[in-house]
């Protein structure tokens, strides 16, 4: 298995990089389009984290810059109908900590946000996964559906600032429902009085 590569970004297109790691070879790697955009400019040196697919017709290799987020796309590949291609457009529009809250809050609108993820496959997604995913180290969780919460603060008469700093403050890794969230977040805002 071939785990990270180093190398001089050669060329960018929409889906992959292409990477000379020396001696004249240069390799093809998939990557989110999110980790390509944030590839700063062709011929500087990057560190990918890789993961090998081998399949009958290819051998292709999947590229993060981030190690969490080649964790995340090895388990999503593990569920039925989501195939190595599936897992990138995942990871194109959300890193591995939005995957784990979306599985946490069973957030399945979100899911159904990427291209070929449909309701019934979003909600096979959080029912595989629930359990499997860990919250990635050193991020703070910022659950998409705080800006619901945040949008009732505001709606109550607080500012924006209150309203998200509230809402940051509500734990994670809890099932909580939109109305516990608010309670919670309100809780914390008397706090601060």
């Amino acid at each position: 298995m071939i785990s990270k590569i180093s190398g001089k970004i050669y060329a960018k297109h929409t889906d992959h990089i292409e990477v000379e790691i020396g001696h004249g070879i240069t390799l093809v790697v998939y990557m989110p389009q999110s980790n390509i955009n944030s590839l700063i400019e062709e011929d500087t040196t990057e560190e990918i984290f890789t993961s090998l697919q081998l399949r009958q017709d290819s051998i292709t290799i999947f590229g993060f810059l981030d190690p969490q987020d080649r964790i995340t796309f090895e388990i999503l590949i593990t569920i039925s109908g989501v195939g190595p291609k599936l897992a990138v457009a995942i990871l194109s529009l959300m890193n591995s900590s939005e995957i784990f809250q979306a599985i946490e809050t069973e957030n399945s609108h979100l899911m159904t946000q990427v291209p070929g993820v449909g309701k019934r496959t979003a909600d096979r997604m959080i029912l595989e996964l629930r359990g499997k995913l860990e919250a990635p180290q050193n991020s703070v969780l910022t659950f998409e559906s705080n800006n619901e919460i945040i949008d009732s603060l505001t709606a109550l008469g607080y500012s924006t600032n209150e309203a998200k700093s509230a809402a940051s403050k509500i734990p994670t890794g809890q099932n909580l429902s939109l109305e516990d969230r608010i309670r919670i977040a309100l809780q914390n805002i008397s706090l601060n009085d």
